[in-house]
């Protein structure tokens, strides 16, 4: 399993750097003040906490990109913690297909359901 381990931390590492770009590019691209006032405030900000701030905006872009960068930061914080793989509702382990499928999944097959 340590060897998928690293390989499931690689990709969640991936793909927060990919959210992070996308916000960015995102906010980059927005011609509006308050958008530029929250690229700045998330440049001062560390990147543990960008989902919190993104929850209060409700854009399509901003809304999905926060609530996955959420997602994969807490799978990090499981692995860190010897947690990851463990589903948030029964505590029984999520099987090894959903995990490869989605590295931040929080629930087994069943709780999914």
């Amino acid at each position: 399993m340590s060897i998928q381990l690293n390989q499931l931390r690689t990709r969640l590492l991936d793909e927060q750097q990919q959210l992070q770009q996308q916000i960015q590019d995102f906010l980059n691209q927005q011609d509006r003040a308050e958008f530029q006032q929250l690229r700045l405030q998330l440049m001062q900000l560390s990147l543990a906490r960008w989902p919190e701030v993104l929850l209060h905006w409700h854009t399509p872009e901003l809304s999905v990109s926060g609530k996955r960068l959420e997602a994969v930061q807490a799978a990090l914080s499981q692995m860190e913690m010897g947690l990851y793989g463990i589903c948030c509702d029964c505590e029984l382990i999520i099987e090894n297909q959903r995990l490869e499928q989605d590295p931040a999944e929080q629930r087994c097959g069943q709780c999914a359901d």
